[in-house]
């Protein structure tokens, strides 16, 4: 056992906060992505380029953007299972990054 240094409380502050905003920006993710899904069940026959569909794709793809982003730059790497099992579409998946449309 370690005895506890200013440092030691820090890095353990630092990491509690890193988890918290990747819990954070999961639940985003999840949330962003059931819309999603639940548009695509709701309107069956829209087409793929309704504004309405398109800000939710953009909602995803923003959110998803995050929770990358985060994950990396806490050191966690190997985000590709992590999109597997979240489900995240191709569209969505090529839209992380891309600036929201107006």
């Amino acid at each position: 056992m370690r005895p506890k240094t200013g440092q030691n409380v820090l890095d353990y502050e630092i990491l509690e906060e890193q988890a918290a905003t990747i819990g954070r920006l999961s639940r985003e993710l999840r949330a962003a992505l059931d819309a999603l899904a639940a548009f695509d069940e709701r309107e069956a026959t829209a087409d793929r380029r309704d504004p309405r569909r398109m800000r939710l794709v953009d909602d995803a793809a923003y959110a998803l953007w995050h929770f990358v982003v985060h994950r990396e730059c806490s050191g966690l790497r190997g985000t590709e299972h992590v999109l597997k099992g979240y489900g995240v579409p191709a569209e969505v998946r090529a839209r992380m990054g891309v600036p929201r449309r107006r």
